[in-house]
């Protein structure tokens, strides 16, 4: 119930801000700042269909670009092009050499699709990665622990 509400909350404050960037936007429609903002709002508001083409045009913008690619690929994914999805997330991922936190959110998504596909050695590899820098990053721990306990 509470979780419900909790959710129902974050829609309807995704949809006040959708619709604050929406007008900033209609007065500045070259900003790809302001279309990240209306993209990342769209997507938290679980309107994926409407938030790909404001995700690709603000992927031009070089300070959004990753956190763009990186909210496009999870749009793909909830949308099952789950091949676009991938195609994203492994651009992203191949342009941050170290593993931060920008990359570690890309590449424990595109392990996300890669189990969706039913991929399982792909996407324990991209969980294996993170777990090498950060054991306590999300469920990653679980996952590639578990992965070895089911070997034995």
């Amino acid at each position: 119930k509470t979780s419900e509400l909790l959710k129902a909350a974050k829609v309807r404050r995704a949809e006040i801000l959708i619709v604050d960037a929406q007008e900033r936007v209609a007065r500045n429609p070259t900003d790809l700042q302001l279309r990240f903002e209306v993209g990342e709002n769209l997507f938290h508001a679980g309107r994926f269909r409407d938030a790909v083409p404001e995700l690709q045009r603000a992927r031009q913008n070089p300070y959004a670009r990753l956190k763009a690619m990186n909210l496009l690929g999870c749009c793909y994914g909830e949308l099952e092009m789950l091949d676009l999805a991938v195609k994203q997330l492994e651009e992203a991922s191949s342009e941050i050499l170290s593993m931060d936190a920008m990359k570690k959110e890309i590449v424990y998504n595109l392990g996300l699709v890669y189990e969706k596909m039913g991929e399982r050695e792909k996407s324990l590899a991209c969980m294996k990665q993170i777990y090498e820098v950060e054991h306590g990053y999300n469920d990653v721990a679980t996952r590639v622990e578990s992965s070895y306990i089911s070997k034995a």
